[in-house]
């Protein structure tokens, strides 16, 4: 049995030594495979925040979805309600 795996093998070998794309050396690997350097991240434009949203929010919520007078999901709906808000507060009238 280990005599057909060997020829098999063999024949493998031999087949695909032609091939456009061929398996490299063991050696060879570990030296392509050097980690990157150390890369500085970089500020993140938003924060991952986990809200404790009251049940009676939702439920105006989902009344809204049923009657189609909104078509967003919950997160883009509170992100445009919270940058109305900051626009009627004046918080983008930075430079008056």
């Amino acid at each position: 049995m280990a005599t057909n795996k060997k020829n098999l093998f063999n024949r493998l070998t031999e087949a695909s030594k032609n091939a456009p794309l061929q398996e490299s050396a063991g050696g060879d690997v570990k030296k392509l495979e050097t980690p990157a350097l150390a890369v500085k991240k970089t500020k993140v434009g938003r924060k991952p925040k986990n809200l404790q949203i009251p049940e009676d929010l939702w439920e105006a919520y989902d009344w809204l979805k049923e009657n189609n007078t909104t078509s967003l999901l919950m997160t883009p709906y509170i992100l445009e309600a919270f940058r109305e808000k900051l626009a009627k507060d004046g918080a983008f009238d930075k430079n008056k």
